[in-house]
C-alpha cells in the first residue's frame, strides 16, 4: 500500500477481550488513510488469534508484532518504530477512537502546517456506566487556559509553549495525541514508568515543537475496573512521585520558575505519601518525609502539618520556620541549613536515632 497518512499504535497486554472494539473505531474512522500498529506485550491469552483475524481482513493496513512483556511506553516505542505514516497517533486496548478522531486533528494540521503535535479532548464511562461527555469541562478545565488563537470555533493553536502548562497540570491523555512522525525521531516514551508516563512523553513533544488542539471529545475512554489507578491510590502517589522525580532528570535545561514547578510537584508527593504513613501511624518515616518536603520547598501547609502530625515539641522546633516560609525558596534553603541541628533532635515519637534529612 501506499504511505499510510497516519499509524495508530495499540499496545495491548492480555485485553482479547476488548480489544475488537479498540480496533473496530479504528476501522470506523471517516478518514481511510491509516494503518494499526498492534503491538502484543507478551499477552498469554487469545490475542495472537484475534490479531490473526484481522491481519487477513485488514492486509498491508494491519501490523503485529508479539514481544517479551516490557510495559506499554516500551510496546509504543516499537509501535513507533514500525510506523510508516507521515503522523503517529496513539490508542489504548480497552479505549475507543470516535469516528472523525483521525479526521479533525489532520484538518488543523492542514490549516496550520507548522504544528508537530495536536490533542483533543475526550469523553469517558466510569465503573458504573455513566458516561461523561467532556474532560475539558469536568477534569481538566487548565486544557482550555492555555494561551491560545482560534483558528476555527473548536480548533486551536496554542500562542506559547505548550510546556509551560503541561508543565503544572497533565491533561493531554495518551489516546488523544496525534504527532508528526519527524518530531518523534529523537523522542520516546519513557520506559519503567509506570504511572503518567504520558505526561513525560508529552512534555517532551510539547518542547520540540508547536502544538494546537481540537475542542470537542474526538477519543472515549473506559474506566477498567482493578486497575492500579483505580485500586491502589497509595501506590499510585509513590508512582507519582517517581514519575515527577524522573521529570526533574528529563528536564534539566529549564527556568527557574519551571524548576519551581517540578520541586512544588515532588514536595506536594512527598506530603501526600507522609498523610498516608501518618494514618498507617509510621510516624517515623512520616516526619523524615515531611522535612524532606519542607527543604524542598518550604511552604505554610507543610510546617501546619508537621505540627499537627506531632504536636507543640515540633511547634517549637519549627518556630525558626516562622518567617522563612513567607521568603524566596533560596533564602529558605538557607534558614533550613541553619536550623537542621535543631530539626534533627526535634521530639517526635518514633524518630529516635533517625536521620531527617
Amino acid at each position: 500500500m501506499a504511505r499510510p497518512t497516519v499509524s495508530i499504535v495499540i499496545p495491548t497486554y492480555n485485553r482479547a477481550d476488548v480489544l475488537s472494539r479498540a480496533l473496530d473505531s479504528v476501522i470506523a474512522q471517516t478518514v481511510h488513510s491509516w494503518e494499526i500498529v498492534l503491538i502484543d506485550d507478551g499477552s498469554t491469552d487469545a490475542t495472537a488469534e484475534l490479531a490473526e483475524r484481522y491481519e487477513r481482513r485488514l492486509g498491508d493496513r494491519f501490523q503485529y508484532r508479539y514481544q517479551k512483556n516490557a510495559g506499554a511506553s516500551a510496546a509504543r516505542n516499537t509501535g513507533i518504530d514500525l510506523s510508516r505514516g507521515e503522523f503517529v497517533a496513539f490508542l489504548d486496548s480497552d479505549d475507543e477512537f470516535l469516528p472523525n478522531k483521525l479526521e479533525r486533528q489532520l484538518k488543523l494540521f492542514e490549516l496550520r502546517p507548522s504544528l508537530g503535535m495536536v490533542y483533543s479532548d475526550y469523553s469517558y464511562v466510569d465503573l458504573q456506566g455513566q458516561r461523561v461527555a467532556s474532560v475539558f469541562d469536568t477534569l481538566t478545565p487548565q486544557a482550555r487556559q492555555v494561551p491560545h488563537e482560534r483558528v476555527t470555533p473548536t480548533m486551536c493553536v496554542c500562542l506559547r509553549s505548550l510546556f509551560d502548562s503541561l508543565l503544572r497540570k497533565y491533561f493531554v491523555s495518551t489516546i488523544t495525541g496525534m504527532v508528526r512522525r519527524s518530531v518523534l525521531n529523537e523522542i520516546c516514551w519513557p520506559v519503567g514508568i509506570k504511572y503518567a508516563e504520558e505526561w513525560l512523553f508529552y512534555l517532551q513533544v510539547s518542547r520540540a515543537c508547536n502544538a494546537g488542539f481540537v475542542d470537542e471529545p474526538l477519543c472515549l475512554h473506559h474506566h477498567t475496573a482493578g486497575s492500579m489507578s483505580r485500586t491502589d491510590k497509595g501506590q499510585n502517589v509513590q508512582e507519582r512521585y517517581r514519575t515527577v522525580c524522573a521529570m526533574r532528570d528529563m528536564f534539566t535545561n529549564v527556568s527557574s520558575g519551571q524548576r519551581r514547578v517540578m520541586r512544588e510537584h515532588c514536595s506536594d508527593s512527598l506530603i501526600q505519601i507522609a498523610y498516608d504513613q501518618a494514618k498507617d501511624a509510621r510516624w517515623g518515616d512520616a516526619c523524615k518525609l515531611l522535612f524532606r518536603s519542607l527543604r524542598r520547598e518550604p511552604n505554610r501547609r507543610v510546617a501546619i502539618m508537621l505540627c499537627r502530625l506531632f504536636g507543640s515539641g515540633l511547634l517549637e522546633a519549627c518556630w525558626p520556620f516562622r518567617k522563612s516560609l513567607t521568603r524566596h525558596h533560596d533564602e529558605n534553603r538557607q534558614v533550613i541549613s541553619r536550623n537542621t541541628s535543631t530539626l534533627e533532635h526535634a521530639s517526635v515519637p518514633g524518630t529516635e536515632g533517625v536521620s531527617l534529612w
